[in-house]
């Protein structure tokens, strides 16, 4: 028995996976299907969005009081990914390691994978994540009060994405 698969099976495929947060291929797509546009998926997101989400991690990680080694043991994952990720603006983690980390802070996933790169970003959010960005960065140690209301501030918007 031959097993045939044709696009047509894969468009149908595709129609009924809607808007899962998992998807076959390269980037899944996260926006609604009235606000896709026509564009080039790439592997590689915007630095500065991963710089976003490399200190959006880093601030995360300080103002829960963790050092890299104990966010890496509750999150169940590799200290070198908690390092990479707060500090190589190169390095895209894995879905799954987004996800960990998103449930470790509780934080909406879908809005974590899309400021990872994982997934494309709705509009609006590379603008806030290199708002919020901007404004992190202090000492290693304890928040500053502004870099407090920046976390605040991002937090919010990234959980009213997920409405």
């Amino acid at each position: 028995m031959k097993l045939e698969i044709t696009r047509e099976w894969f468009e149908r495929r595709a129609k009924l996976e809607g808007d899962l947060e998992i998807s076959a291929g390269r980037l899944a797509r996260d926006p609604a299907p009235e606000q896709i546009q026509v564009e080039t998926a790439t592997d590689e997101a915007p630095i500065p969005m991963r710089m976003a989400f490399g200190s959006f991690v880093e601030t995360m990680r300080r103002q829960k009081g963790l050092s890299v080694e104990k966010l890496a043991e509750r999150a169940d994952l590799d200290v070198s990914d908690v390092v990479r990720i707060e500090r190589d603006a190169h390095f895209r983690p894995e879905p799954r390691v987004v996800y960990r980390l998103a449930e470790t802070f509780n934080l909406p996933g879908k809005a974590m994978q899309q400021l990872s790169g994982n997934t494309v970003a709705r509009p609006g959010l590379q603008e806030h994540a290199l708002r919020f960005a901007a404004r992190s960065g202090g000492s290693p140690q304890k928040l500053s009060r502004e870099e407090q209301r920046a976390l605040d501030e991002f937090i919010a918007y990234l959980e009213k994405q997920q409405g």
